[in-house]
């Protein structure tokens, strides 16, 4: 990226002596030497997402390769904006933007999906329990798996993702956003139901997470010496 931004200092030397592959947007520029670095900047574009595509997909872990990806995009995208090329590049390929803002929020839809364990234990599809209600041994364990079941997950995924590297302060803090806004309502729900009710004699056991709880973790993830 530090070379591409450096061309952008030398247009008219750089456009001079660039090959063209698109020579019908290249006839038709106004300016040919910033179409000839533009189609270029596209091309390098294309072969660097390529590559950074393939080295991702090294890693075992699908989280840890959406954030990788994440990391990558992140920075192309503000580089190209911080230098002015995007600016450049926009003017032969008018989507280049939209693109990368594409790509990034398609990774985080799969960063996401690594939350689906945790999820799963407190997803609920029935009726809200009265305080009152009567429960069978059965169900008390039910409730009691779903607690445990949560927290050990929960506890996993910390334990892994608290050393994902992610040295962008605005990513960072966009992916612990989208964390809490993906799982505090759900569990809020989960938690708020299950508290009413005496499900056990030893709350402490399994009530290890109040949705504060969650939140605070949440802004404890990326950070190894969490």
């Amino acid at each position: 990226m530090v070379v591409l931004e450096q061309l952008l200092g030398f247009v008219e030397a750089a456009g001079a002596v660039l090959a063209v592959w698109d020579l019908a947007s290249f006839s038709q520029s106004r300016d040919p030497n910033r179409a000839a670095l533009a189609q270029y900047v596209t091309r390098v574009l294309s072969a660097l997402n390529l590559t950074l595509h393939n080295k991702s997909a090294k890693y075992e872990d699908t989280a840890l390769q959406a954030v990788f990806r994440l990391n990558n995009l992140h920075y192309v995208l503000r580089a190209l904006t911080r230098s002015g090329l995007l600016e450049v590049v926009e003017g032969y390929e008018s989507s280049l933007g939209q693109q990368y803002l594409d790509q990034i929020r398609d990774q985080k839809r799969l960063y996401s999906q690594s939350w689906s364990r945790v999820l799963h234990y407190v997803l609920e599809v029935d009726r809200p329990l009265s305080p009152s209600a009567k429960l069978k041994d059965k169900d008390r364990q039910t409730i009691k798996d779903k607690f445990t079941g949560f927290n050990r997950e929960l506890d996993e995924l910390f334990r892994v993702q608290k050393a994902y590297a992610v040295p962008d302060v605005e990513l960072r803090e966009s992916l612990k956003r989208d964390n809490k806004e993906f799982v505090l309502p759900k569990y809020k729900l989960f938690y708020d139901k299950y508290t009413a009710v005496p499900f056990t004699k030893n709350p402490d056991k399994y009530l290890k997470y109040s949705p504060l709880d969650v939140s605070n973790l949440i802004d404890r993830f990326f950070d190894a010496a969490a």
